[in-house]
């Protein structure tokens, strides 16, 4: 084999445009010209994404449609279809997995594999990658153009895909890493947002290089804590093993549509939202032992924002109770803004018995489970929200991936 030096871990797959690629796949009028994915078609309203052709008029992500507008004269709108996208997610997930199996969904629109053996050096690296591309555009769709990064670590990876768009292919292994990226403004570095990048800059930071020329102690001190030790040793190419996320709780939230705007109607949308966390819940082979709900009004000058603890579940119907037990006093006469979420999640095979569960109840809401998972979202609800259940549908966004069976607008 080649020197370690020329070794490659990583292979990480960014997703061109997703939303708006999507979009273009399904419908062929569409292609070519340049787009834009809305929540709706109105000035006001902020783009979720721009096809490729309207990036290059200056149309992003967060653009306002007025703005757009001005920007690029005849672009195109078109509202989210978020089912289509978690299809085609899950499709190109598949098609990755045939070629190299994904070893960490990172968003909708990014995956990683992780290379071993020989496929570490750097041209068998390289012919993976482009049959990864072949495959998804054969298999997929022609539209579906990606941007893939190969390095010694996740955060080169994703940093070397980021350098040619769209449909690039950039390896960068680790001698090559301060040749690709000294030069560049500190920015590219995942995690670097504009407060960090304003933080650094103020300090004298714009380069990657001057971060680089920092050992990881001066790092830790400069980005104030062991983050710094941690992105020291991934910019100097080594591949730092990364703590799992351990998710602490779940939580729904919800703009109430003007009819709904009573103490009523939130309620009914609260109800909705519990039940969906508490399929999340049983799904997730886990329990909650709290529950917060709030509700807002435009002002914030009145509001409901209250807890309550209890021995753990995931019985939807006890759920259901203390949220109603929750809201029955003090809840705004307007209320705008409504949320609930559960904490102290524990996995089922810890569970301790409860003297107040109700097994007819649990075996219920486990019956809905199978029912809706089978014949469809909202198959089997609970009488409470059955005025709303046409409201509070999921909503994609980059960082969370639906269930291909979950209600959609």
């Amino acid at each position: 084999m080649s020197s370690t030096q020329n070794f490659l871990k990583y292979l990480l797959v960014d997703l061109n445009s997703f939303f708006a690629s999507c979009e273009q796949q399904d419908n062929p009028k569409l292609r070519n010209k340049p787009i834009a994915v809305v929540p709706m078609v109105t000035d006001s309203a902020t783009i979720i994404a721009s096809s490729v052709e309207a990036k290059r008029k200056g149309v992003k992500t967060l653009t306002k449609v007025g703005e757009a507008k001005r920007l690029c004269p005849g672009i195109i709108f078109v509202e989210g279809h978020h089912k289509r996208y978690t299809e085609y997610h899950h499709k190109i997930v598949k098609a990755v997995d045939e070629i190299c199996p994904v070893e960490k969904v990172l968003s909708i629109d990014e995956m990683v594999c992780e290379l071993i053996g020989r496929e570490m050096v750097e041209s068998t690296a390289i012919e993976i990658a482009r049959k990864i591309k072949h495959h998804i555009e054969t298999t997929v769709g022609e539209c579906l153009t990606t941007s893939i990064g190969l390095g010694p670590n996740i955060m080169i990876a994703k940093m070397a895909s980021d350098l040619v768009k769209p449909n690039g292919l950039v390896s960068v292994p680790p001698h090559k890493i301060g040749e690709t990226f000294d030069h560049l403004p500190i920015e590219i570095i995942s995690g670097i947002g504009p407060n960090m990048k304003r933080n650094l800059n103020a300090k004298g930071f714009h380069t990657v290089g001057q971060l680089r020329a920092l050992n990881p102690h001066q790092l830790k001190a400069v980005w104030g804590g062991v983050v710094g030790l941690r992105l020291g040793e991934e910019l100097a190419g080594r591949d730092v093993p990364r703590a799992e996320n351990v998710t602490k709780g779940m939580s729904h939230e919800h703009v109430l549509p003007p009819q709904l705007r009573n103490p009523q109607g939130g309620t009914e949308i609260l109800l909705k939202l519990a039940t969906k966390l508490s399929a999340r819940l049983r799904e997730g082979k886990q329990k909650c032992k709290s529950l917060h709900v709030y509700m807002k009004d435009q002002y914030g000058l009145d509001s409901l924002d209250k807890t309550i603890s209890f021995a753990e579940t995931d019985d939807t119907f006890f759920i259901l109770q203390q949220v109603k037990k929750l809201t029955e006093k003090g809840s705004p006469e307007r209320p705008v803004k409504v949320g609930v979420g559960v904490s102290g999640l524990s996995n089922t095979n810890e569970e301790q018995l409860s003297l107040f569960a109700d097994p007819k109840t649990q075996k219920l809401g486990h019956v809905m489970d199978i029912i809706n998972k089978k014949y469809g979202a909202n198959t089997l609800i609970p009488a409470e929200f059955l005025d709303v259940t046409d409201q509070a549908k999921v909503k994609i966004s980059f960082n969370h991936i639906p269930k291909i069976g979950d209600e959609f607008d």
